[in-house]
């Protein structure tokens, strides 16, 4: 799959790759599990009880991903007080996570012909990469929340830039949701490219977004759009 706009790159104009981070790199509902359980070993810790098959219920198969352990305190009229020790065990959890299969080896290639970086919205980012054995691979690391901003915002984007001391038009952004990964890269002038898998692969352009300049379905067809 590879839809090509009017506006397509060249090989000799590209000189930066920037990637998003969850479920672009790797699968997000992996990271879900392992915060998911770490705060389900907490609670057990705190409360004696173990809510961890009830947690993983409500995220996947009830869909609450946003709130999951408001309801859950809810549903066992717990303590608020415990919510921040939820979030704060989902997030530090620390089991290795691993890249889709072909991550590794396209990061590799592209690091002998392009400079590399991410842009994520997502908190820990820099976590994340350590827990992926990925930490090493990117010469610009931007984790919005650390910065105060959003993916929405242009500032994430114009930090990565000047990491990597390059222009706008020569870069190619890659990321899985039309609505963050998408408007301000265009708006930039950056190359995007879409990738449709995981969480948000049905997910519809918004309607005053332009579309993206390709779309592909892996990685591994990333060098072909270079």
């Amino acid at each position: 799959m590879g839809v090509k706009s009017a506006r397509s790159p060249t090989q000799s104009s590209v000189t930066a790759v920037c990637f998003d981070l969850d479920d672009t790199l790797y699968d997000y509902h992996a990271y879900a599990r392992a915060g998911l359980r770490a705060a389900a070993d907490r609670l057990a810790e705190l409360t004696g009880e173990d809510y961890a098959d009830e947690l993983e219920r409500l995220y996947f198969e009830e869909s609450i991903t946003s709130g999951t352990f408001d309801r859950l305190l809810d549903d066992h009229d717990l303590s608020p007080e415990l919510l921040s020790e939820c979030v704060e065990a989902y997030h530090d959890a620390d089991t290795a996570l691993s890249p889709y299969p072909e991550t590794v080896s396209v990061l590799a290639d592209l690091a002998e012909d392009y400079r590399l970086g991410v842009v994520t919205d997502g908190r820990g980012g820099h976590r994340k990469l350590h827990r992926l054995g990925l930490a090493d691979t990117f010469e610009s690391v931007v984790v919005a929340p650390a910065i105060d901003a959003t993916k929405c915002d242009a500032r994430p984007f114009e930090v990565a830039l000047m990491d990597l001391a390059v222009p706008p038009d020569r870069v190619v952004f890659v990321g899985d949701d039309p609505r963050v990964d998408v408007p301000v890269p265009n708006e930039l002038g950056m190359t995007t490219v879409r990738l449709r898998r995981g969480r948000f692969e049905d997910l519809a352009v918004p309607g005053d977004t332009a579309p993206p300049d390709y779309e592909i379905d892996s990685l591994d067809r990333l060098p072909a759009v270079l």
